[in-house]
């Protein structure tokens, strides 16, 4: 391709190769550094396993951490595998630098689409950016996935508001069977995309369980499937609360304010002591009222046939973290979308207290956003995290968005 030379000017050429001499010198530490034990060894290894028939879900080395993962995400790894391990681990930190600057430029271009009179001032993405860098950086120096699958949903909903329904299906149910947590965007594309990205969802699901099931031979496939559900999905299906110990999500808030918790630092952030089964039936409740909110709430949104706001999409991003079964601060990246859409959103629009929501709500994202041990030191940052302040602004997101979405100014329509 030949580009203009108004377009690509020496300027532009040398901040370029600047920034990606930077990115090497960045990401080739991280992985070098990589071993057995480390997060991103649990991914190359599950690739390795996956092309050479050993065992997904068990039988691992000394001192690795199991596959948490799905058998498509083992399937889904195996490139990493052609490389030895730091070599791909520097060439996935590599690729975790140029995700995060994808999803910004895809983070924008959502919420315009959505959110036509949103506050066009460059502020609001600046600080969205600056207050999720640090679940961003947590990403990159343990090279997880995290990025991955956030750009995979960005890509999918993207995809949705242009009117590719296939394509934003495909998207979107890759991400999941990579890592189950966006089947809540699956579940917001069957109830608010079309009647074909509806059919697509079920079709589609079903070739990622199968791929890796044929290919695995169907009793091994079959054998994988089972064993990937007793040793991750059973526990958190019957609501285990007592392991939370550095998680942001609805678990990790009960059992950190209700029960002893044990930690490195020997520290207790208990301040509601309850019997585990009270705390157990809390926790339950609370979980299985978040999930009927949102689901009653898209139901209302399908009905009504409004346009998608990204309000509404930040309710499917909040509602992914505090019910999902780990949430630690790898996976806060999605807020950068969060952080963008509140924060482009103008408190005048709001009748009633428009102002001091938009205050609490700012406080809740500056103590989450900037909570980072380096900045503020090891105890608030142990309390902040402790104290699950992160999880409690994600809910109180969570409601804000709940009583928002429908009072945006409408959206223009997509005409490109």
């Amino acid at each position: 391709m030949i580009f203009s030379r108004g377009r690509w000017s020496t300027r532009t050429v040398l901040l370029t190769a600047g920034a990606i001499v930077l990115a090497v010198v960045l990401s080739a530490p991280q992985g070098m550094h990589q071993h057995v034990g480390h997060d991103f060894h649990v991914f190359w290894q599950a690739g390795r396993n996956f092309a050479t028939g050993h065992p997904l879900y068990h039988g691992y080395l000394p001192g690795a951490r199991p596959l948490k993962y799905p058998p498509f995400a083992a399937f889904v790894f195996q490139p990493l595998a052609i490389f030895p391990l730091q070599v791909a681990a520097v060439l996935f930190s590599l690729l975790n630098l140029g995700l995060w600057v994808l999803s910004g430029f895809l983070t924008r271009d959502i919420v315009v689409r959505t959110f036509p009179q949103h506050n066009r001032a460059a502020w609001p993405l600046v600080f969205a950016v600056a207050l999720s860098a640090q679940f961003f950086l947590d990403n990159f120096h343990h090279v997880q996935m995290n990025e991955v699958i956030l750009v995979l949903v960005l890509l999918g909903i993207r995809a949705s508001l242009r009117g590719m329904d296939l394509r934003a299906a495909g998207y979107l149910v890759t991400a999941t069977a990579i890592k189950i947590t966006p089947i809540f965007f699956v579940t917001w594309l069957v109830a608010r995309g079309s009647r074909r990205a509806a059919l697509a969802v079920p079709l589609l699901a079903a070739g990622c369980v199968l791929v890796p099931l044929l290919l695995r031979g169907p009793a091994t496939g079959t054998a994988e499937l089972v064993e990937y559900y007793h040793s991750f999905l059973e526990g958190h299906q019957h609501g285990r609360i007592d392991t939370y110990t550095a998680d942001q999500n609805l678990a990790a808030l009960v059992s950190r304010m209700s029960r002893p918790v044990q930690n490195a630092e020997h520290l207790t952030y208990m301040y509601l002591p309850l019997p585990q089964d009270t705390a157990l039936l809390i926790y339950r409740a609370l979980w299985v009222m978040v999930l009927l909110v949102f689901l009653t709430k898209l139901a209302a949104l399908r009905i009504r046939g409004g346009p998608v706001s990204a309000l509404e999409l930040s309710m499917v991003f909040l509602a992914s973290l505090l019910l999902s079964p780990i949430t630690f601060t790898a996976h806060l990246v999605v807020l950068l979308f969060v952080f963008y859409a509140f924060l482009s959103f103008p408190p005048a629009a709001i009748s009633g207290g428009g102002y001091i929501l938009a205050a609490l709500l700012l406080t809740g994202m500056a103590i989450t956003g900037l909570s980072g041990r380096d900045l503020v030191g090891d105890t608030a940052f142990l309390s902040i995290r402790g104290y699950s302040l992160m999880a409690w602004t994600m809910l109180l997101l969570f409601l804000a968005t709940l009583v928002l979405v429908g009072r945006e100014p409408p959206a223009v329509s997509d005409t490109e």
